[in-house]
């Protein structure tokens, strides 16, 4: 693989796990605040709520970590129009 190409892949890799670390933790601490603000509470009746507890917040956090999903593919985006298309498919070994 091309040397610029290397590079140019593993910083978009470090730049979209970053993002998606950063979109997970703020998922977390809004997931935290809908239940403290009582914008959404699970349903606590019976067991089977109770039992289902843990998945239901398990997916309200999926929602939350899913609106960063745009974010993160504009980044990515940005980088790869920043470095330029053309080195990331120049992947021919030089030499």
């Amino acid at each position: 693989m091309n040397h610029d190409a290397l590079i140019a892949w593993t910083s978009l890799y470090i730049a979209v796990g970053a993002m998606a670390l950063l979109s997970a933790s703020l998922a977390v601490i809004v997931t935290i605040h809908e239940v403290r603000a009582g914008i959404w509470r699970p349903p606590a009746a019976t067991r089977l709520d109770f039992a289902l507890a843990l998945p239901r917040f398990w997916l309200r956090w999926q929602k939350n970590y899913l609106f960063g999903a745009p974010v993160i593919a504009a980044v990515a985006l940005a980088f790869a129009s920043h470095v330029g298309f053309e080195v990331f498919w120049n992947i021919e070994p030089t030499g």
